[in-house]
């Protein structure tokens, strides 16, 4: 299944009108002319796009390297500081769908009344992983089962997370505070990393990796109205818990004693960003919670000798076989499908 949510056929000619004036501010090439060329001869409404979006653009060097291309002739609209910020996070979007990124914008954008907001849903089927460009810059790493939502306002970066567990490497940007939602709190920061991954009910771990994060207890709809006013619901330094890189915290309503992580354990916490599941010793029952995120095989325990086993090693995520092959060889843990294709572990001298 393509990650790709298709546009309709409006948003399609916007989002490649706002790649196309993008590409032409930076030095369009000659191959580059020729695909635009084509492009506008496809479809007279690619023309009038176009020179809408170019008429956005600050620079009027784009206007008039169109003239030459088209003729279509654009009756003069007064533009706004803001409609130009607007195109800027439309030209990104567009850019970033080339990457096959899964995209979910607002379905009607109308750069004449100064547009200020972003809609964008994304997410991950069981085993599926990638990662988001969001209009600011912002990088999204969401694993398995995962959802996010992101709304953006003039002064407020605003996402949810929905399910399951996200890295976001955030842009830079003091002036609209990023704050992410989860359970009945929320993780604000400006300038960092931190990875976020839902344990149990509202409960999530947080893991700073880099700058600092505020943890304060607030839901969507209590920051959501003052948003909208243009401005985030608190300013960072005023209320909640900081949380430093290297810091790792479970929060639930409250933030539990925060705890120092080696670089070492940073990297283990983060190895699924690179396909990998990392144990250290956890019980066996654990383990196969953690493996069970990235595959819909079901595991049943028939032999309770070996629910105390521990686990230790590097796997590749979804790798079954891989696990049962160690199991096997290591700690003499057998293993066979019923006819549900449930994988039934035991020691090899049960009675099974």
């Amino acid at each position: 299944m393509s990650n790709i949510s298709q546009f309709n056929s409006k948003e399609t000619i916007q989002a490649k009108a706002c790649e196309w004036v993008a590409a032409i501010d930076r030095g369009i090439s000659a191959e580059e002319t020729v695909q635009l060329q084509h492009w506008l001869a496809a479809n007279p409404s690619n023309q009038k796009m176009l020179f809408d979006m170019a008429s956005l653009w600050d620079d009027m060097s784009v206007m008039h390297a169109l003239q030459g291309l088209v003729t279509y002739q654009p009756r003069k609209k007064a533009r706004t500081a803001s409609s130009r910020k607007w195109l800027a996070a439309a030209a990104l979007i567009a850019v970033s769908v080339t990457g096959a990124l899964s995209w979910n914008m607002l379905p009607s954008i109308q750069p004449e009344d100064a547009v200020a907001s972003v809609s964008q849903d994304s997410a991950t089927n069981v085993g599926e992983q990638k990662t988001v460009l969001l209009a600011d810059g912002t990088k999204v790493f969401l694993n398995t089962d995962s959802q996010i939502r992101v709304n953006f306002f003039p002064g407020f970066r605003q996402i949810e997370l929905l399910k399951g567990e996200a890295h976001f490497d955030v842009a830079h940007d003091p002036a609209r505070p990023f704050t992410v939602f989860a359970g009945d709190s929320s993780v604000t920061a400006v300038g960092t990393a931190f990875n976020m991954e839902y344990t149990q009910g509202k409960a999530f771990e947080l893991v700073v990796t880099e700058g600092k994060v505020r943890v304060s207890q607030q839901t969507v709809s209590d920051a959501t109205t003052s948003a909208q006013r243009n401005r985030a619901p608190l300013p960072i330094e005023l209320e909640g818990v900081m949380v430093f890189a290297g810091e790792q915290a479970l929060i639930n309503k409250s933030v539990s004693a925060r705890t120092a992580l080696t670089q070492s354990e940073i990297a283990q916490s983060l190895a699924w960003q690179d396909g990998q599941i990392v144990f250290t010793g956890q019980e066996l029952t654990k383990a196969l919670d953690e493996i069970s995120r990235y595959t819909r095989v079901k595991f049943v325990i028939d032999d309770m000798r070996i629910v105390d086993t521990r686990i230790a090693g590097y796997f590749r995520v979804g790798d079954i076989n891989g696990l049962l092959a160690a199991l096997q060889n290591s700690f003499d843990i057998q293993s066979y499908k019923d006819s549900e294709q449930n994988i039934h572990l035991h020691r090899a001298d049960s009675a099974i």
